[in-house]
């Protein structure tokens, strides 16, 4: 996703990293040195041109958000994708691809988009919703400019 992220040219990306996955591994200094290595391997050097910001609190991060906050829903009674309009200062939240997000936060979402498919699996790899997101927003707003 920050790889997607950078290639859409955000300049920042948060995260909320309830599993703590994106802390290095022990305290050496080799192990932060190797965890940053593979973190340039895995984005292909996206890490180097993006920001990515910890949230540690959700709904505090949420109510204060100045955008708009547009979420992917597994839920087809929320708006479908191909009738969202999206603008510059949204907020994409996708959630975790076993759980999806919270309902506890879905009071403080502006918009919940369904993506729909076609087939039987009701639900997409995270980082795949969010290249289908960012396509659409991105397509969108190049074409308002």
């Amino acid at each position: 996703m920050i790889r997607t992220a950078e290639f859409y040219g955000l300049k920042k990306i948060y995260i909320y990293d309830q599993n703590d996955l994106l802390l290095p591994p022990g305290k050496s200094k080799f192990a932060r040195a190797e965890m940053e290595k593979m973190a340039r391997v895995w984005t292909a050097g996206a890490i180097e041109h993006i920001e990515v910001i910890p949230i540690l609190d959700v709904a505090d991060f949420l109510a204060n958000y100045p955008g708009r906050k547009m979420a992917t829903w597994v839920d087809p009674s929320a708006k479908m994708l191909h009738e969202v309009q999206f603008e510059a200062q949204d907020l994409l939240i996708v959630g975790n691809e076993k759980t999806g997000l919270p309902e506890d936060i879905a009071p403080l979402i502006d918009q919940k988009i369904y993506i729909q498919g076609h087939g039987q699996t009701s639900c997409l790899n995270v980082a795949v919703s969010f290249g289908i997101l960012m396509q659409t927003a991105s397509t969108q707003l190049l074409a308002s400019k």
